[in-house]
């Protein structure tokens, strides 16, 4: 009996042995493993290193390889006044004292364009929205209408009467002829100006237009000279001789019959343009032309050059000699690596010479440093 119930007992046990069997064990969970940051993928990882390297290579090749070409439009954005200094920044305009340098006014100006000194000595602003005229003696600017001003037209203060501008628009088709027109500068509740005369010129476009000391208009186009008076009356043509071609520039010289003529790869001609045309003088320039201006009474040229890698600016200056009479390495900005480098490395270097007194100014909307004429350092005006 006894070995019976301990048959019966271990068959029980067996069966809840077998039991628990028919649900197999799980195994032990592992532990959690540490957490970590997905790694990023290739494409991100190499991104920035490739970027540096990119931006890197486009830097000297700017610095090095390429260089600004000639601003040939007419847009300055520093003057010369009676007795004062203006300087167009990146929203407005800026008065100094010419002497002093001590600041007179600082003026909003919507998209500042172009700033010219007039024959009376006054200075005028033009913006995208409106026209001041700073009058030394009022002390303060006057709102003026402005002309429509299209892409690529340029503006220029008559040499001889104070309350009149010129603009030169050089023709937007190609079939367009340029146009000379001429707005008087009044007062008026009006936005915009109109012109008192516009002069549709006979050559075709692409020309280079400058002007005398004594107010002649020039339009230079290949092989001939288009003239027109300080009124806007037409003169008799020039034939371009000796193989003579059309400048970058044509300025002023300090005879009223001649002009300075330069071009971009660092000629400069002294010519008769009145009443033929004939070469007189010539030279040659340190580096490349990138903007000029002539001053004191047509005695004084300065030209902003590219003479090196960097790319390196200078100011050189010449006499109505044509003679060097001073060359300075000018402050400078490095390339960027990125699409605006040109504006970068160029926006500080317009040039302007007083129309009366052997002073230069060379600067933009972030700096501006005035020489005498001899390149001696007198000021220095820091960014606004």
């Amino acid at each position: 009996m006894r070995s019976s119930l301990t048959l019966v007992a271990r068959g029980l046990v067996l069966a809840a042995a077998l039991g628990c069997k028919s649900q197999p064990d799980l195994p032990p969970e592992p532990p959690a493993p540490l957490r970590r940051r997905p790694a990023p993928p290739a494409s991100e990882s190499a991104a920035a290193p490739a970027s540096s390297t990119i931006l890197a290579i486009e830097k000297d090749l700017q610095a090095r390889k390429l260089r600004p070409a000639a601003r040939r439009e007419h847009a300055p954005r520093l003057a010369f006044g009676k007795g004062v200094f203006g300087q167009l920044t990146s929203d407005g305009f800026r008065l100094f004292d010419s002497h002093s340098f001590k600041q007179l006014a600082s003026v909003p100006l919507e998209a500042p364009r172009a700033l010219l000194g007039l024959a009376d000595g006054a200075l005028l602003a033009i913006g995208a929205e409106r026209m001041l005229r700073w009058e030394p003696d009022h002390g303060k600017a006057r709102a003026l209408p402005r002309p429509v001003l299209l892409p690529g037209t340029e503006v220029f203060a008559d040499p001889l009467t104070a309350d009149l501008i010129w603009v030169f628009d050089p023709g937007g088709r190609a079939s367009a002829h340029p146009t000379l027109s001429s707005f008087r500068l009044a007062p008026s509740d009006a936005m915009l100006a109109l012109p008192e005369q516009s002069i549709e010129l006979d050559s075709p476009r692409g020309g280079v237009f400058g002007v005398t000391r004594e107010g002649v208009w020039l339009y230079v186009t290949q092989g001939r000279v288009e003239r027109f008076s300080p009124g806007g009356l037409r003169l008799s043509g020039l034939t371009l001789t000796g193989g003579t071609l059309p400048p970058t520039w044509a300025l002023p010289a300090q005879r009223v019959d001649e002009g300075l003529w330069l071009d971009a790869g660092g000629q400069l001609l002294r010519v008769l343009v009145s009443p033929s045309f004939k070469r007189l003088a010539g030279a040659r320039l340190a580096g490349t032309a990138f903007v000029a201006d002539v001053g004191d009474e047509g005695r004084l040229l300065a030209v902003v050059e590219v003479t090196g890698e960097g790319p390196r600016f200078e100011l050189e200056l010449f006499n109505n000699e044509l003679a060097a009479v001073a060359r300075v390495v000018l402050p400078s900005d490095p390339p960027t690596g990125t699409e605006d480098w040109l504006k970068v490395v160029t926006e500080n270097q317009n040039v302007a010479v007083a129309a009366r007194e052997p002073s230069v100014a060379v600067g933009g909307p972030g700096r501006v440093t005035i020489f005498d004429a001899r390149g001696k350092q007198i000021f220095s005006i820091p960014s606004q």
